[in-house]
């Protein structure tokens, strides 16, 4: 019963904390969404595939390699597309020779998370072949194999590798193959310079990373939210700014090039109709969704949910808040692979813009059948591409 109650007060609640009016009718009301068509991959190119480009490896004493860390790409940049996808948390391998992390002590003041994504590597392989299937173009794709109680790729690399030489040169290796990913989609689709409100120049790559994740959200319900987390390295607070451009003048979040670009702004980005949580709670309505959770893969911010934080706060979809000590849902607003790889100088913090972006993968998704696994990578395929010719026009 719980269940339907949460479901049945989703789908009719639709004003949100947030300045509604600002947010729908003053800043993305004449926003043009478009939806690139797919194509016939078997008859266009039946024979493209992603191939494994890099890889770091190591060697057991009994003559077998364990492929720790992965970058499978197009053999042909002619092939690319302007996405690289990473995958840091959704690795199997627990081997001997990386001692364990631990979860509290002296690399985890904070405390140190062990549990890993589970099948976020599954659905970035996937969405990357749909990419190859619906536009014959091959993402590039970042996969780091060893499960999170080994490394946490999303971390600096002392929370992430705790002190284990072989930990750390993996966590290396993760984070400069995302950055050989980056040059060469910088060489391949150029870059442009646009001007902010400052009148300062931001030069930034035409192309996207795409961080995958998953969280068990079971402050928001027993069974976990249904929706996905969108995260720009904007906070739940600064979100409730509409518009979001007006909260900072300067470089702020993971879209910092692409706000400035000519008909584009922070708050249409994030959370207008043509923002990725819009595009693609629009293809699961279109297509009936994706279980029998109607919310399934819907997102915030989105169109339809601008604000994380007043849902954070709100008994319905927040279901600690009906605690007797009622605590407030956790939003992640991106972590650091988004906020060190937005810049392509990312070991200094400087350097050309690359916008990037966080999707927290709601577990209906996660453990959904293999038929919501491959439904789910259709939408977001379409969703990610549609996004990116809004965004940079026609693949060159």
């Amino acid at each position: 019963m719980k269940i339907q109650l949460f479901l049945v007060a989703s789908a009719i609640s639709s004003i949100h904390g947030l300045d509604q009016a600002c947010h729908n009718d003053r800043y993305c009301a004449n926003d043009v969404v478009n939806t690139e068509p797919t194509i016939d991959s078997s008859i266009i190119c039946p024979d493209l595939a992603a191939t494994t480009l890099m890889s770091f490896t190591y060697l057991n004493d009994d003559g077998t390699e364990d492929v720790l860390i992965e970058l499978r790409g197009p053999s042909d940049m002619a092939d690319a597309a302007d996405l690289v996808i990473t995958a840091p948390h959704g690795g199997d391998l627990k081997p001997d020779y990386i001692d364990d992390r631990a979860t509290s002590g002296t690399y985890c003041p904070s405390g140190c998370k062990t549990a890993k994504d589970s099948y976020t590597k599954e659905v970035s392989e996937l969405l990357q072949q749909k990419f190859i299937t619906n536009y014959c173009k091959v993402p590039f794709l970042v996969i780091n194999h060893l499960h999170r109680s080994k490394l946490d790729a999303n971390r600096e690399i002392d929370e992430a590798a705790q002190g284990n030489a072989v930990a750390e040169e993996a966590w290396e290796k993760f984070h400069t193959l995302i950055h050989f990913s980056q040059i060469n989609l910088r060489d391949h689709f150029g870059t442009s310079t646009v001007t902010s409100s400052t009148g300062s120049s931001k030069t930034g790559v035409h192309a996207l990373m795409f961080d995958m994740h998953g969280y068990a959200g079971t402050d928001w319900h027993e069974d976990g939210s249904p929706l996905i987390q969108w995260g720009y390295r904007i906070s739940d607070n600064s979100l409730e700014h509409c518009p979001l451009d007006s909260r900072s003048a300067y470089s702020i979040g993971t879209l910092t090039h692409a706000r400035w670009m000519d008909g584009h702004s922070y708050e249409c980005l994030v959370r207008g109709p043509g923002s990725l949580a819009s595009r693609v709670s629009d293809l699961l309505n279109e297509s009936g969704g994706l279980t029998s959770n109607a919310l399934c893969g819907h997102g915030t911010p989105s169109n339809e949910y601008p604000s994380p934080q007043t849902l954070a706060n709100d008994p319905i979809y927040c279901e600690d808040m009906n605690d007797a000590n009622p605590d407030e849902c956790h939003y992640y607003s991106g972590g650091y692979d988004i906020k060190v790889h937005e810049r392509m100088n990312w070991q200094d913090g400087d350097g050309d813009h690359f916008n990037a972006v966080q999707a927290e993968l709601p577990r209906c998704i996660r453990f959904g059948e293999s038929s919501v696994h491959e439904s789910f990578a259709d939408k977001l395929s379409v969703a990610v591409m549609s996004f990116l010719r809004d965004l940079y026009g026609a693949m060159p």
